[in-house]
């Protein structure tokens, strides 16, 4: 990782911890009205495209030393496990994205909304502080619940499928 990335995600970091004292989104939130395109250029507005499902928007960055990447290829499989049921996991990277990276072929092949937020402004209406975060949504828009930091996939499942029942 190069100085300069560090440094540029640092600053986002910091800008989003002082930005909002209220801790961020809180439960029975709405969550806000975002846009963001995915790695192959379709653009996302949350929440209305996902109005009537379940979903856990995850905040991370490639760069992210705190971020398990491996939970995001756990999350295909989650999501072809409950989508029948109204599931669909939407990945945030914070940060750039470089297509030409050789470490972005594996999250390219995803079925799910992989989204970038290259100057962090989606991470800050939500609230982030820290990366990883994890937000679950009902299907009304309305946050149910929120993980700061890393969980493992058996956590993430029973926050959500709780949510979709």
């Amino acid at each position: 990782m190069t100085r300069r990335r560090l440094l540029l995600m640092g600053l986002i970091l910091l800008a989003l911890a002082g930005c909002n004292r209220r801790g961020g989104l809180q439960i029975d939130d709405p969550a806000p009205v975002v846009s963001l395109q995915d790695l192959h250029g379709k653009t996302f507005t949350l929440p209305q495209d996902l109005h009537g499902k379940v979903w856990l928007v995850r905040f991370w960055s490639l760069d992210c030393g705190f971020c398990d990447k491996e939970v995001l290829l756990g999350l295909e499989t989650l999501y072809q496990k409950y989508k029948d049921g109204g599931f669909v996991p939407v990945a945030v990277n914070v940060g750039k994205y470089d297509a030409g990276d050789e470490h972005w072929k594996r999250f390219a092949q995803l079925s799910y909304p992989m989204l970038i937020d290259e100057r962090g402004l989606t991470a800050k209406k939500f609230g982030v502080i820290g990366l990883p975060t994890s937000f679950v949504i009902d299907r009304e828009g309305v946050l149910r619940e929120k993980i700061t930091g890393e969980a493992g996939l058996e956590e993430i499942e029973k926050l959500f499928t709780t949510v979709l029942k």
